[in-house]
């Protein structure tokens, strides 16, 4: 058995660098969702984000804002 037969997609797939949501063919995006990794710290954040996020419907702010920080590539703008 070779190792590119223990995946479940083709590995020699094309793999977009940068994709624009807003640029992008609707396979493309469903090919980006469908492949995100959410690791088990990135779920610890993003359960943060969320409670912060919902708590303002109940308690309105002023105070808005998100800084996202992190390498190119690295998924910030998902």
């Amino acid at each position: 058995m070779m190792i590119r037969d223990m995946f479940a997609d083709d590995i020699n797939r094309k793999i977009n660098g940068v994709i624009k949501v807003d640029q992008a063919a609707d396979d493309v995006i469903e090919q980006e969702l469908n492949e995100y990794v959410i690791t088990r710290e990135l779920k610890k954040h993003f359960i943060t984000f969320f409670n912060y996020y919902g708590d303002a419907f109940d308690q309105p702010t002023a105070d808005m804002g998100v800084w996202i920080s992190g390498f190119f590539g690295s998924g910030k703008s998902h």
